[in-house]
């Protein structure tokens, strides 16, 4: 967060418990032939016990980040791959991320239409469907109809 030293100038100050971890993948010939893991900053014991109190097996991990970012990029018109119109400059990006309805939009999508393969509830008696299609064994279900009403 930002605080005011001396007056004008504004520095950026973190957080006490703040810990920061990085994962460095070596690869030769498009194989990872080594994961190297550091924490940054904080304290590297204060960090393993952070992920197993939140239920996560204790190393530092990057697969949620990276479904995350694939998500996003997948999720936004700009972002996707061998597109006919790709972001080229910074203004332009944000534009489809961080201005009201560009950030509206993919997160509205992501919240409220999108099913979310984690969260389909196997259904007790399965679904019959029409001709040799198989039937419905799952209810698939999106993060608003998990939301408390």
């Amino acid at each position: 967060m930002w605080e005011r030293v001396g007056g004008k100038k504004q520095i950026w100050v973190l957080l006490q418990d703040f810990v920061y971890a990085q994962v460095i993948k070596h690869q030769r010939r498009r194989r990872t032939i080594q994961v190297e893991r550091r924490v940054l900053i904080g304290d590297g014991e204060n960090y393993h016990k952070r992920l197993k109190a939140v239920g996560l097996s204790g190393p530092i991990n990057t697969s949620f980040i990276e479904r995350l970012n694939l998500t996003i990029r997948q999720c936004v018109s700009k972002l996707t791959r061998r597109i006919w119109g790709p972001a080229h400059f910074t203004p332009e990006l944000l534009e489809h991320l961080e201005y009201p309805y560009g950030a509206l939009w993919w997160r509205a999508y992501y919240h409220f239409v999108r099913y979310h393969e984690s969260l389909a509830v196997a259904l007790t008696t399965p679904k019959p469907r029409k001709g040799k299609q198989n039937p419905i064994r799952y209810r698939q279900r999106t993060p608003l109809t998990l939301a408390p009403r």
